[in-house]
């Protein structure tokens, strides 16, 4: 231990071995190539040599004034709190009944102590789940700041490892991402947008040229599928968005200028909203998955829309062959090859697509993507027209864009350019 330690201390022996692993302390550079090198590792020392890695530019960062959205974003965050008085006993209340979904962050005397997270219905999946790995991401950020003298040397807060949350918490929560209705959480970037996994990414993703691409909407993904529709509330085990989200779900912010087929346009024609899917494997009712609309759309119109499902869970055996029988599948594609196409589109499954809709920007192709209730950190920072292209939720309005994009190329090449 005492040789570590006096390694550790040597800062001019260390960067090259850190850095060498994948982490880079050059402004330009951000964190490299790759995410399994000792920097990344859980272990203690790993968060020392990662911070002593990368000590100035994480210093350069944290001394950097936000850009406006993420100012913005922050304050929004907070604003539920100004002039709330919370004690610590508002905490220790809420530990019990946030047990099995909230984590609770506990840092003392500079050590940082937090729940077990087996104890957490959602990462009883262990390691290598997503609720797992967020509560790994908030844990590692944690012991981070504290090698940086970031975080208080005294600080408590809780942690959400779900992938999204909708209900109004009596203490501040973070979280990956929260319903557009629910004030009080405090949204921290989902762990690939932060790790090595995104930069990876975007060296891995070749740059097709604009006039190389085909002019056509490319997707790829698995079959699970976010859907916001109400459900009335009868159908047991399946909750009911509150009242409030109906304004929302009621198609008036889709039909502002912003979301027209073109800036400034007119508003678009007022269609039929997506249905309560009561269950998502129900043979009667899964096209009303929006992910299947998706691939229907691809069924209809060829010529402008190549999507198709490239993983079926084992949870959908019941419908697996409907499935195939319609050409809904088709095999797993490398970000590489969907880079040959002008259209991509973001769209919500099982999690938030706040990871697939940064890379996708890297990849100098329009960027469909939906608009949802659903509010990850980092989505105000986008504006549409300027970053992407945005589609309904049911994506009633998405041949109609497709179209929009193909009659205005220049256009949609600066906008993919940006």
């Amino acid at each position: 231990e005492m040789k570590i330690d006096l390694v550790l201390q040597n800062e001019n022996w260390i960067k090259p071995l850190c850095c060498g692993q994948g982490w880079s302390s050059d402004a330009k550079g951000g964190v490299g190539a790759h995410d399994n090198g000792i920097c990344w590792a859980n272990g203690v020392q790993g968060f020392r040599e990662y911070a002593i890695c990368c000590h100035g530019r994480l210093r350069q960062l944290a001394a950097a004034r936000a850009p406006p959205w993420m100012a913005a974003e922050i304050r929004s965050d907070i604003a539920h709190w100004r002039g709330k008085k919370l004690r610590r006993v508002d905490l220790d209340r809420f530990e019990a009944p946030a047990r099995g979904k909230f984590c609770r962050f506990r840092v003392v005397k500079g050590k940082l102590v937090t729940c077990e997270p087996r104890t957490l219905e959602l990462c009883k999946g262990g390691p290598g789940s997503e609720p797992y790995g967020q509560f790994e991401a908030a844990a590692r950020a944690s012991r981070i700041l504290l090698e940086l003298g970031l975080l208080p040397r005294n600080a408590d807060f809780y942690v959400s490892v779900d992938l999204y949350d909708q209900s109004e918490q009596p203490v501040p929560v973070i979280t990956k991402a929260r319903a557009v209705f629910t004030p009080g959480f405090l949204r921290m970037p989902s762990y690939e947008l932060v790790g090595p996994l995104l930069d990876k990414l975007r060296h891995e993703v070749s740059r097709t040229t604009w006039s190389e691409k085909e002019p056509r909407l490319y997707w790829r993904g698995g079959m699970r599928s976010f859907n916001s529709c109400q459900c009335g509330g009868h159908i047991p085990g399946r909750a009911e968005w509150p009242a409030r989200w109906r304004k929302f779900n009621g198609s008036t912010l889709l039909e502002m200028a912003a979301t027209a087929p073109q800036p400034g346009g007119g508003r678009l024609p007022l269609t039929p909203r997506c249905h309560c899917q009561a269950h998502w494997t129900n043979s009667s009712t899964f096209k009303r998955n929006n992910r299947i609309r998706l691939c229907e759309l691809s069924r209809q119109f060829p010529q402008l829309i190549d999507a198709k499902l490239a993983y079926i869970p084992d949870s959908y055996d019941s419908i697996r062959q409907r499935l195939l029988d319609l050409g809904y599948a088709a095999e797993f594609s490398q970000k590489t090859e969907q880079t040959k196409y002008k259209y991509l589109i973001s769209t919500d499954g099982s999690t938030i697509d706040d990871t697939r809709i940064y890379w996708m920007l890297s990849t100098g192709s329009i960027i469909f993507k939906q608009i949802t209730p659903l509010l990850p950190y980092g989505i105000p920072g986008l504006v549409p027209w300027e970053h992407f292209v945005p589609i309904r939720e049911d994506m009633s309005d998405l041949v109609e864009k497709i179209r929009f994009a193909q009659a205005n190329d220049d256009s949609m090449k600066q906008i993919a350019l940006r």
